[in-house]
């Protein structure tokens, strides 16, 4: 009896070990079967559009990325673009794609996440995009008679109002004029001709202090 239950016990043992192998040769580490080596991502604004790159130096078994856009400090994100994976690869690769923003005047948060073969997703970077509402200012002598006029010139994102204001060097104010700044491309006439010669400052400021400024010399 003795015998016959040394001879049971061993064999038990040896169909756990049979079992603990068999175990053991079916696990998959996810970790190795989906992984990203990931560098960075860019954002570069240009007017309406977002340009974004981020580059991969390693890949395995991804699917695809998406960039989300979030215009509420991150607490929630709506997806704007998707990229497919280029699949597997050991190499250095910089994936590329241009978001056409419509939010205007304020500042909106993107990611970069990466989805893999089995749906996983994992987010990588994220950026802060700031877009200002006043740009491109711009000072343009009359071509006839540049001790005239100049022409000042500058891009609005909202319709709002403003002010002119022209500083001497000494930073003293010696115009003010009051300007209505529409939504796009706006214009006045500064009447060079009632300014002493010297240097001045003039700039553009709209009803939410956004400030735009030029360096004027007059001869």
């Amino acid at each position: 009896m003795k015998i016959f239950l040394l001879i049971l016990s061993l064999f038990t043992m040896r169909l756990a070990s049979a079992v603990e192998e068999s175990f053991h040769v079916w696990k998959i580490d996810s970790s190795e079967e989906s992984s990203i080596s990931f560098g960075h991502m860019t954002a570069v604004p240009s007017s309406k559009i977002v340009h974004f790159s981020w580059d991969v130096e390693e890949e395995q078994n991804g699917d695809h990325f998406i960039i989300e856009k979030s215009i509420d400090d991150g607490q929630t994100w709506e997806t704007v673009s998707r990229v497919e994976s280029i699949g597997n690869h050991k190499e250095r690769h910089t994936y590329k794609v241009s978001e056409i923003n419509m939010v205007e005047g304020i500042s909106e948060y993107f990611r970069v996440s990466r989805v893999d073969i089995d749906g996983e997703k994992k987010v990588l970077d994220a950026v802060n995009i700031d877009h200002p509402i006043l740009t491109n200012m711009k000072l343009i002598p009359n071509p006839k008679n540049v001790r005239k006029a100049t022409t000042v010139s500058c891009e609005s994102l909202i319709c709002s109002e403003g002010e002119m204001n022209i500083y001497n060097r000494n930073g003293e104010l010696v115009e003010q004029r009051r300007l209505n700044l529409s939504k796009g491309y706006n214009r006045c006439q500064i009447e060079v001709k009632n300014l002493a010669p010297g240097e001045y400052r003039v700039s553009i400021k709209d009803e939410f202090d956004n400030t735009l400024t030029k360096r004027l010399v007059v001869h």
